[in-house]
């Protein structure tokens, strides 16, 4: 009795460490995570779903993994930010987030379009 034990509870282990290791579910991070002097992505509104925490206010293209792909964000420095649709802020201002400002949901003209920002 105590060999099936032990031997099911080392299985189970093993289980777990895998669903860890191979993500069994989706990435997300809370709010509160995101590092002071970044702004910071998500793709989800309420600050869920797959994100990207970017140092600084500039950032020339998001990358495939988020680009049009963003639904609330948080800018964590000390300038404001001008949301951009095309990558080197090409494109019509899409929005601006304030200093210490985030959005939940960013509008219906910035959601799911915006691919590069900078201070403005």
């Amino acid at each position: 009795m105590k060999k099936t034990f032990i031997s099911g509870a080392v299985a189970a282990v093993f289980v777990t460490a895998a669903s860890v290791v191979a993500g069994g579910v989706p990435a997300s991070a809370n709010p509160q995570q995101c590092p002071s002097g970044y702004v910071c992505a998500w793709g989800d509104s309420n600050y869920e779903g797959r994100y990207i925490f970017a140092p600084g206010t500039d950032l020339s293209n998001i990358g495939s993994f988020m680009n049009d792909l963003t639904t609330s964000m948080w800018n964590r420095t000390g300038s404001r930010i001008c949301l951009y649709p095309d990558a080197n802020y090409g494109g019509e201002t899409l929005g601006i987030i304030l200093a210490g400002g985030s959005t939940p949901n960013l509008s219906a003209h910035a959601n799911d379009k915006i691919t590069s920002w900078r201070a403005c």
